[in-house]
């Protein structure tokens, strides 16, 4: 990986966009949909689509999308490569100034790409651009770390603010190619779901004093903030719970805590779902 922008060069950044599908085509994917509103002259830009479904997206799709950017990468992988290790290859693999990252089902404003131009161009000095990310009105990303997990913001914080105890979730997170070249940094591969945006986060925070929240919102779902079945919800559940002792390894209290906070949350999806599985 490298920087393209140099001291005299052009002030188009070179802006990767990674977005990774699960059992959805292109064409069933807002995401995708919101990109193609964006005005994508603002960057040099590179598309890169990849599909962890079980079956490769029909070839005209993947063809359509190619001839609508200069740019573009579909990468089929149905063996449902980890997330934590797909970043990291689309990162390390490719040469960009930022890096966009997207999952399938995000919606967002058409002048969003304006808004971080002006971001990235305003404050080349930060390092991380968070959009705002809603559920159900509700603000989901950022939030902050409070003892041993996230917190929802109640009151929404926008531009230049300290990195320290801030969460996001990965999707609408713009990185710069700094990050990982000046502190060798990627996201955790023990991870392959859960926890792989605190970890990040948290990491991001020891080798940076500030990141910028965008004024733009996503709309976004993600099951834990839905009302999945039992079965999902405990496949869920365990995903997280498991990702603790990973995450807050350096932080032998804030694990503590984690250990009984997570004995609390079975005990309640035990009673939501009357379930006893949750116990285990």
């Amino acid at each position: 990986m490298k920087a393209m922008m140099n001291k005299g060069e052009s002030l188009k950044p070179k802006l990767i966009v990674l977005v990774v599908l699960y059992k959805k085509t292109i064409s069933a994917s807002p995401t995708i949909s919101h990109l193609l509103l964006q005005n994508r002259t603002l960057f040099d830009l590179e598309l890169v689509v990849w599909d962890n479904s079980p079956e490769p997206c029909p070839q005209q799709e993947v063809a359509a999308l190619s001839a609508a950017f200069d740019q573009f990468q579909y990468i089929s992988t149905p063996e449902n490569v980890w997330l934590s290790k797909l970043y990291n290859q689309v990162l390390r693999s490719n040469t960009y100034d930022y890096a966009l990252l997207l999952d399938q089902d995000s919606e967002f404003p058409e002048y969003y790409f304006d808004k971080l131009n002006a971001a990235v161009l305003g404050f080349p000095n930060i390092s991380l651009f968070l959009p705002i990310v809603m559920n159900n009105r509700k603000v989901v990303s950022p939030g902050s770390f409070v003892y041993f997990k996230g917190k929802h913001w109640k009151k929404i914080q926008t531009g230049p603010i300290p990195a320290k105890n801030v969460l996001a979730i990965t999707s609408g997170m713009v990185i710069s190619v700094k990050v990982f070249l000046a502190h060798q940094m990627k996201f955790d591969e023990r991870l392959n779901l859960y926890g792989i945006d605190t970890s990040f986060m948290l990491r991001f925070s020891k080798f940076e004093k500030q990141l910028y929240v965008l004024r733009i919102k996503f709309d976004h779902d993600t099951v834990l903030w839905s009302n999945p079945s039992a079965d999902v919800m405990l496949s869920r559940f365990r995903n997280l719970k498991g990702t603790w002792p990973k995450i807050l390894s350096d932080r032998p209290m804030a694990l503590f805590l984690a250990y009984f906070y997570s004995k609390a949350v079975s005990l309640k999806l035990a009673l939501k779902y009357q379930d006893m599985r949750f116990l285990k």
